[in-house]
């Protein structure tokens, strides 16, 4: 179907004017000479003739493409989907094309992912791929099913504290902090993901090194995505050290959804189901539900958001007095700023009320908990950053032994891959 002389289909019509294939035929050549209005003229009553030729379909759509009328063609490619299996790769990868130059960036995504997983050894996978990196999708030779981030840094706490045992020390101490995060997803395509993950915690303080603490988390989890929603579910095991000793374990199960109404805003919708073991106090053993949403806006051309969360939990535990009822609310904005800097400011409210008293009081214990929180973020290499986060922590509570203020200071190397 290249380029050609369009007197042999016109000879053909002469004959039969109802021959729609050699109509779809000359339309081409019309294409191809980009004879556009005449091109369109044939493939149009070439589909008159016959409204179940895929071919006039997608040929259609790409005069229109070449007319820059990338709305009309994606009325006709879309049709093709419809029509002839054979041809949804490529009609698949036009439509992302389509969507792609009209800056419909979340819609040209979607297409061109689905045209890659028809076929990503076909002789159109090389363009989908190319078009989707510039889109910022990793795919093929370039896309990594696995993630490593690893952190070293040093932190300044004034008030120094272990919160699952409501200990608050009043000591001051500086040390090194460890951490790390990995994972594989084991089955990944653009609408379906399944993975593994780890991620180990430790830190270790110069003076204080009773409070010494390492985490390790387990998890496995997948997500769906479509257009404007995606879903998913993860589990989270965790077992962590005090002092270098045992020190409690947790089971984690925690599905959400998510959809975005408007390409700016994004909501996420999740609960959460939690059982804790402390490995050497029992009455703090805890059951934890909760129920939360997030609300995420985006601008500055989605390289800044601000975000509002609500969480409501209840626990209970073994021992009775530990019952109590949370609402965490949480806003932030983050933000670029100069030489690929980011920034982000976060406010986090937390409210928890003690269903029943507290027996050194003589009643019901309530905290109000507040953090103010700022984190800068400087690239120094392609994988290498350095981090700065600054928290001030106040808990305001009618039991004394834990009403506080805390001032963390932390500085991060990061290596990420």
């Amino acid at each position: 179907m290249g380029v050609g002389s369009v007197a042999p289909f016109k000879s053909v019509l002469k004959l039969d004017p109802m021959y729609s294939g050699a109509r779809r035929n000359l339309g081409i050549v019309y294409l191809n000479l980009e004879s556009n209005d005449l091109a369109i003229q044939e493939l149009k009553k070439s589909i008159e003739q016959d409204p179940q030729d895929a071919t006039a379909h997608f040929y259609l759509g790409r005069v229109f493409q070449q007319k820059e009328q990338y709305e009309e063609s994606l009325i006709y490619f879309q049709t093709v989907l419809s029509l002839d299996p054979d041809l949804e790769q490529i009609a698949l990868f036009q439509i992302g094309l389509a969507y792609f130059k009209i800056e419909e960036k979340e819609d040209a995504k979607l297409a061109l992912g689905m045209a890659l997983e028809k076929d990503p050894e076909s002789a159109t996978a090389a363009e989908i791929e190319n078009l989707l990196n510039e889109l910022g999708v990793k795919t093929g030779k370039s896309k990594k099913n696995w993630w490593f981030t690893a952190k070293v840094g040093w932190q300044v706490d004034d008030n120094l504290s272990v919160t699952q045992q409501d200990l608050v020390t009043n000591q001051s101490d500086s040390g090194a902090t460890f951490e790390l995060s990995t994972g594989y997803k084991f089955y990944s395509t653009p609408a379906l993901e399944l993975r593994l993950g780890y991620d180990f915690y430790q830190s270790a303080w110069t003076d204080v090194s009773e409070l010494n603490y390492i985490s390790n988390t387990f998890s496995l989890g997948g997500s769906h995505d479509e257009k404007n929603w995606d879903a998913g579910i993860d589990y989270y095991y965790n077992y962590s050290f005090l002092n270098a000793k045992d020190f409690l374990t947790s089971h984690t199960i925690a599905p959400r959804i998510g959809f975005s109404l408007q390409p700016q805003i994004y909501t996420n919708i999740s609960l959460a189901i939690s059982d804790t073991n402390f490995l050497g106090d029992n009455l703090r053993n805890a059951t934890n539900s909760s129920i939360g949403f997030d609300q995420y806006l985006f601008f500055m051309e989605n390289k800044a958001y601000g975000f509002l969360s609500y969480r409501y939990s209840d626990e209970g535990t073994k021992g009775s007095e530990f019952d109590y009822i949370g609402n965490l609310i949480t806003v932030g904005v983050n933000f670029p700023g100069s030489d690929e800097i980011k920034l982000q400011f976060s406010y986090l409210y937390n409210l928890l009320n003690y269903k029943n008293d507290t027996a050194s009081i003589g009643k019901k214990r309530r905290d109000e908990k507040q953090t103010f929180r700022f984190t800068l973020t400087q690239p120094i290499l392609e994988f290498l950053s350095l981090d700065f986060d600054y928290q001030y922590n106040v808990n305001s509570s009618n039991l004394v032994s834990v009403d506080s203020k805390q001032n963390l200071l932390t500085f991060k190397l990061a290596l990420s891959y």
